[in-house]
């Protein structure tokens, strides 16, 4: 069985290349969020072979 990675969630965001931390794989896991006072966003550094996590939302 195939093993499902960050690459194929749509939170994924590739770090383009000439960014200051670009290394290859590398990319942000940004996820919305929203509480009593608004939305805001969470974006945490991850590679694209990472093992999926609990807020994984596959790419349509």
């Amino acid at each position: 069985m195939e093993t499902t990675t960050c690459k194929q969630c749509a939170n994924f965001f590739p770090v383009p290349k000439g960014a200051d931390d670009y290394e290859a794989g590398k990319a942000d896991c940004v996820r919305e969020k929203e509480d009593e006072k608004g939305k805001y966003w969470l974006s945490k550094p991850i590679f694209e072979n990472s093992t999926r996590c609990e807020a994984f939302h596959a790419k349509r």
